[in-house]
Parts: structure tokens; sequence; C-alpha cells
């Protein structure tokens, strides 16, 4: 495996146009996101979803084989042993993982002003790595003796694993890297660390939460925890082509790996976008739905009270509701049917149906949130320039 002398004058095309454009992309997304009013209840949701991504894909990168259910379940059950005895290591790596993501968040929150250090870095790898039996690791610790990373050799020496954190931490916080954007200096802090290989094992998902910190301390994080690792854990192969490109393809140019980084950044912005603004289509259509039930002079009623929570349970859902299910008693809202006749729910339906705030096709029943669209100010067509004007004919004399 090829050796690559780590070095911190790699160039960095900070005019480059599509750098530039992403860049302001970026922040102006996070700025849209953090300015929609979101309750605390489906805010709460919201993290949660980020972090049981983030965490699934940080372990994944390194060869975790972890389904989002399983991950899920163990972040669900912190004190009861999940996946079997064979697969602790893969418990516990979702489990510290997790713990990263909870301290990084609350790190921003009590010191936000908190520089990069190395022992901040140890502090985040320890968190990664503890109680975890790999060889030759220790948590919080930096290696003394030779590893290989992947598709290269990282620094060989403990000294030289020693010199080189120490002259990255300068070179960050007093070299050109102080003056760069947030975004950039998050993806070239990972790029480092993840290239010094400064630890025992852990060092990936170090270097990730290390740049997690980072777009979260300056203020791209949007709206809770996530981290660009669900970006690399879909485009692994990428990933890992683009680390190697700086180092031994670029000739010394850091652009690359940082346009790439962007690319995912804006594109994970973007899915937070269209999530929170679904968050808020389900709000608008229960306001709608409330406000149509009263005009009908049902919302008082026993039947439409139980219309309005089968409209709530509808628009919750993340897929159609099965018909033949609510019907046969085997969905969780069926339950509202439950001391009513068969007719009860079609008649209910049916008068759903006719005020179109559900849709039904086939065995699917789903809320239709589609209806919030026409509240939606129509997008504006690009102005086109006037036409010339015509010139006017001569007369002939």
């Amino acid at each position: 495996m090829p050796l690559w002398d780590v070095t911190f004058d790699l160039g960095l095309d900070l005019r480059n146009q599509e750098l530039l454009t992403l860049v302001a992309k970026a922040h102006a997304l996070a700025k849209v996101i953090r300015e929609i009013p979101i309750p605390p209840g489906l805010q709460q949701r919201i993290d949660r979803l980020n972090i049981l991504r983030a965490v699934r894909s940080t372990t994944g990168i390194e060869g975790a084989d972890l389904s989002e259910t399983e991950v899920e379940q163990i972040l669900a059950q912190p004190k009861r042993r999940v996946l079997p005895e064979g697969r602790q290591r893969e418990e516990l790596e979702v489990r510290n993982a997790e713990r990263v993501m909870e301290y990084v968040a609350q790190l921003v929150l009590d010191r936000p002003g908190q520089p990069l250090t190395e022992e901040l870095i140890c502090e985040i790898h320890r968190l990664t790595t503890e109680d975890i039996d790999y060889a030759h690791n220790e948590p919080g610790v930096y290696r003394t003796y030779a590893v290989r990373a992947g598709t290269y050799t990282p620094p060989r020496t403990g000294e030289e694993v020693r010199r080189l954190m120490g002259d990255f931490v300068k070179w960050f916080t007093e070299g050109e890297a102080r003056n760069w954007d947030p975004a950039i200096r998050a993806i070239a802090a990972h790029f480092y660390v993840i290239s010094i290989h400064p630890f025992g094992d852990g060092n990936g998902r170090t270097s990730r939460a290390l740049e997690s910190f980072l777009l979260y301390q300056g203020g791209l994080n949007a709206r809770g925890f996530y981290s660009l690792a669900n970006y690399y854990y879909r485009h692994r192969s990428e990933y890992v082509a683009h680390l190697d490109h700086v180092r031994f393809e670029s000739r010394g140019n850091l652009t690359p790996f940082v346009l790439f980084a962007l690319r995912g950044l804006v594109q994970e912005l973007e899915g937070v976008h269209t999530e929170v603004l679904q968050l808020v289509r389900v709000i608008a259509f229960r306001d709608y739905a409330r406000e149509q039930l009263l005009e009908a002079k049902k919302l008082r009623t026993k039947t439409g009270e139980r219309m309005f929570q089968l409209l709530l349970g509808l628009a919750s859902e993340l897929r159609p509701v099965s018909l033949t299910e609510l019907r046969q008693g085997q969905h969780r809202l069926a339950g509202l049917y439950s001391r009513v006749t068969p007719k009860t729910l079609s008649r209910d339906l049916n008068f759903l149906r006719k005020e179109e705030l559900i849709r039904i096709q086939d065995d699917a029943i789903l809320a239709n949130l589609d209806l919030m669209d026409r509240y939606v100010p129509p997008k504006l067509l690009p102005r086109r320039p006037p036409p010339p004007p015509i010139p006017k004919r001569r007369s002939r004399a």
C-alpha cells in the first residue's frame, strides 16, 4: 500500500464557482430550515431519525452490517441487549456512536465557542471506542505503532502521529484554515484526521464525528443532529476514491474532496428541508381538517371526533393504510371502529372522501395532504425580457 506524506500546504481553489455556489446554497438552506417553526414533539422525532441514520451510516462505512430496524431497536433499548452474542461489537459500536453524537450536540450547546484541540479529538475517540475489544487500541490515546488504512499506509510511528496532530491543530486554528467557511473547515478537518489516522481503531468514525461537530458549531446543523456519514455511506466507493485522489493524484489539491463533500452537504440539507416541509404539511392538514369538520357541524360529535382522529392517524403514517386491515381490525387505527358497525366505517370514509380529506385507491387509503398545495403561492416563472420594438416603416415620398 502506498505511503502518503501528510502535508498542510494542499491547494484549495476558493474561487471555484461550484464551490462558492454549494457553500452559499448550504447556508441558505440551513437558514430557511432553522426559521420554520416546529412543535417540540416533532422536533424530537426529527432528532431521533437523524441520529438513527447517522449511527447506522458511520458504523456501516466501517463494515458493520446492521439494518435500520436493528439500529432503531438498539437505540430504543439502552439497558437491554438486542443483538445475539456474536454481534455484541456491532451493538456497542451503535451505542457508542449515539453517545458521541449526544456529546457533540451538548458540547455545542454548553460551549458554542469551543476551539478545536487535541484533547477534544481524543475525547471523541474515547467515546467512540470505549469498552470495545479492538486489538491494540486504547480509547482516547494516540497509537505508537504502524497501521494500515484501507488503500494507503498512514504515518507509521507514534512520534510522527503526535507531531502531525499538533501541526494539524495549529494549522487549523492559526493557519489559513481559520479564515475558511465553516463548511470547508469541517470537511478539511475530516480529511486530515482520517489521513493521519492517529488511533489504533475508530479513526473514520472519529473524523466524521469531528466533522459533524464543526458543521454543528458553524450553524449548518439546521434541525437537530445529522451527519455527512449518511452521504458517505450511500457513496462509499466514491468517498474512498476522493480521499485517495487528493493523496495520490491531485498534485496536492484538496478541492476535489471538498467539492464532493459539499455536494453531499447540500443533498443532506435538501433532504432535511423536504422532511421538515412534509411535517409542516401534516400540521397544516390537521388544522384544515378540523376547520372542515367544524364547518360541517361534526367536530363536537362522537362521529366527528372519530373521523378527526382517523385523519390524524392517516396523516402520521409513512405509507398508505390497507383498507382491508382497517376493516378487519388488523391496523392500529381500527381501534377507532371496534365498537361500531362496518357500515359506520364505510359512512365515515365516504364522507371524508367527498370532502377530499382522504384518497382511496384499490385497497389503499391515505390522508390527502396534497390538498395543502392549493394554498401555496404558485411559482413565478422567470421574467422574459421584453420583445424588441417593431421598427417603424418609412413612408415613401
